[in-house]
């Protein structure tokens, strides 16, 4: 009989004399988890896969002839090979654990109890990895494992708890499930009223402050240059009526001008590019002008000092502060507004950041054709996303996320905007797995485990949909002031949140895509076989993401996983299960852009194009540390039709 038959066939009796179907994934977890609790070394996919193999062998060479297998059999075969492979630190922590476990079901008949006490005992399988850390950090380390269990044992359901466990999917930041957060948001900060420059940042410090105290990942701010745009304006207005008038007191010449008729001249200015042929007629000689230009350039060095100040304190926060629980990540969105007040703030920006170490800051760049300005930029390696607003008919209402995730379509309303849009989180379907199963010869197998796998993703975000929107307005109570959220202005006090939260993203994300079209390519070469390949499953993904928005008035959006843990996290579970095959070896599963990088310019773009008309991934185009090339790349990306791209030099 074949080794795969014998398998399949097996049926596997728990504990409580359940009957179920023999899943080898279940296995080849518990053989990590027992390297990872010992050791986290890169090299245990490797071991654990030796381990896995070695059980498999010993389950179909005893059991050929039997139809059923007992769960402690499983366990007993596990300690067995790891003390025969010379793996006994890491035996001694699996049956360590295996007896925690059985005292736990003594004490707890209740099911959900006893997997409760998991968090517990993960808690104490994982102390080493807290050595060192303060006596605070230590307790919220703590609460973040009982957290997470706690959902996995209460909140999500067991299948979807099941495919997360087991890397068929990734369900976001389980540690924060329980405590109903959303994920990020646009931010929308137009509504602040503040006196000059400094109110104004130290308000932008306190509501990026209240946010990370509801949300767990970024926030992007929207349009910061023309926010500030219009502070410099008002402070430079109010700053040039009072230094004219210091001006002239100093030198004697008070009686000289009417400075009621100045400052109401001033008031309408709606730009610092004063001309001095608006005042000519109030100053009655040339000295008079010559005090009135030094008036000026005073009060226009002044803002410049005062904004270097103002956004030096704003980056430093962003990029020093470390947030227990959230993440630290901030995203500064520009406008294609050229003014000079916007170049002015810009220039200032730039300067600020090329001089501190950042970690924490995406500037996402909305260009209009103009986009010389960033080719030093990105020559001094910034972070920086650029929108190409006029090939996609977008305007600055569009904004991104730093994984390049634009957030605009609304299934409820006919406004397409990103102003303060919200994603609520996401699940991450793991595409190599399926692709390792299958191969082209039955790659209708594949489509039809591809669209269970994307009703059960699409059925875990309802599930956490539920819990948050399930709250009031009180519970989140300062993302929802002040409008800075779409619609959060129609929604009253002791209602529930699920008018505003029902325009928010629910993402479904893949990872290994190409990765699963070489496996079922059996390893092709062929770069544009392997890309017309995730075409065609990108293609039929959309589908069922657009049927799902059409079918739940939901906005649901399909993009690529750009973040490496999570990539890291499926490929060391494939790799334990499959070796390390060809297409496995590698840190973490690849990018569309990773693979589009190998292609010539004009198939690159071509390529690029077609996949983001699709669904959304984050496209770097990968040029040398030349600023003539770098500006090359700039303008054939416009020229190409690309929407969104980031520029990595090496």
């Amino acid at each position: 009989m074949q080794e795969n038959e014998v398998l399949e066939n097996l049926i596997v009796v728990k504990r409580s004399g359940q009957r179920v179907n023999f899943n080898g994934v279940k296995i080849a977890i518990a053989i990590k988890q027992a390297f990872d609790s010992y050791d986290e070394d890169s090299n245990n996919e490797k071991k654990a896969n030796r381990v896995y193999n070695l059980v498999l062998d010993y389950i179909v060479s005893v059991y050929q002839n039997r139809k059923t297998i007992n769960v402690e059999d499983i366990q007993d075969a596990i300690e067995n090979n790891l003390k025969k492979c010379g793996y006994y630190e890491v035996y001694q922590r699996f049956n360590e654990y295996r007896l925690q476990r059985a005292a736990s079901r003594e004490v707890f008949s209740v099911k959900e109890q006893h997997k409760f006490v998991k968090a517990v005992e993960k808690i104490g399988l994982n102390a080493k990895n807290y050595q060192g850390d303060k006596p605070i950090d230590l307790m919220l380390n703590f609460g973040k494992t009982i957290s997470q269990e706690f959902a996995r044992a209460y909140l999500i359901e067991s299948k979807y708890n099941r495919a997360h466990e087991e890397g068929r999917i990734y369900i976001e930041d389980i540690k924060s499930y329980a405590l109903k957060t959303t994920a990020s948001s646009i931010i929308d900060l137009s509504f602040i009223e503040a006196q000059d420059i400094t109110d104004f940042t130290l308000e932008i410090i306190n509501i990026i402050e209240h946010f990370k105290e509801e949300q767990y990942m970024e926030q992007t701010i929207m349009d910061l240059d023309v926010l500030y745009k219009n502070m410099i304006i008002k402070e430079f207005k109010n700053k040039l009526a009072d230094n004219i008038k210091m001006f002239f007191k100093v030198v004697g010449l008070l009686e000289f001008a009417d400075f009621s008729a100045l400052d109401e001249i001033i008031r309408k200015e709606k730009t610092t590019e004063v001309s001095l042929d608006s005042y000519e007629h109030l100053l009655l000689n040339d000295y008079s002008k010559s005090i009135f230009m030094k008036a000026l350039d005073f009060t226009n060095n002044f803002i410049k000092i005062q904004l270097e100040k103002n956004i030096k304190k704003l980056l430093e926060h962003i990029n020093n502060k470390v947030y227990k629980i959230a993440s630290s990540k901030v995203n500064i969105s520009f406008s294609s507004d050229y003014s000079n007040e916007a170049v002015l703030f810009k220039n200032i920006y730039f300067q600020v950041l090329n001089a501190i170490d950042n970690k924490n800051i995406t500037t996402i760049c909305k260009v209009n054709r103009e986009f010389n300005y960033l080719v030093n930029e990105i020559y001094n390696r910034n972070d920086i996303i650029i929108i190409f607003l006029n090939n996609n008919s977008f305007d600055d209402t569009i904004d991104t996320f730093s994984d390049e995730l634009m957030i605009y379509k609304n299934v409820n309303g006919e406004l397409q905007t990103s102003r303060g849009k919200i994603k609520l989180s996401s699940v991450t379907i793991n595409l190599a797995r399926l692709g390792l199963k299958y191969n082209l010869e039955n790659i209708s197998d594949f489509y039809n485990e591809l669209e269970d796998v994307l009703e059960l993703s699409k059925n875990a975000l309802i599930q956490r949909y539920e819990l948050q929107a399930s709250l009031y307005k009180e519970n989140y109570r300062y993302i929802l002031d002040n409008n800075m959220l779409y619609d959060a202005k129609k929604l009253e006090d002791n209602k529930r949140v699920r008018k505003v939260f029902r325009n928010g993203i629910l993402n479904i994300k893949f990872s290994g895509l190409l990765e699963a079209c070489e496996a079922m390519l059996k390893g092709s070469n062929n770069i544009i076989k392997v890309l017309d390949l995730g075409l065609e499953i990108v293609e039929f993904m959309q589908e069922h993401v657009q049927k799902f928005t059409n079918d739940l008035k939901l906005n649901f959006l399909l993009s690529e996983e750009s973040s490496n843990l999570v990539n890291r996290k499926l490929l060391a579970l494939d790799k334990t299960m499959y070796g390390n095959l060809d297409i496995l070896k590698k840190e973490c599963y690849s990018g569309i852009s990773d693979f589009i990088n190998k292609l010539d310019d004009n198939l690159k773009y071509k390529y690029a194009v077609k996949y983001q008309n699709i669904c959304q991934f984050n496209l770097v185009i990968i040029t040398s540390r030349n600023k003539s090339k770098i500006l090359e790349k700039l303008e054939k990306a416009n020229k190409k039709e690309i929407k969104i791209v980031r520029l990595g030099v090496k």
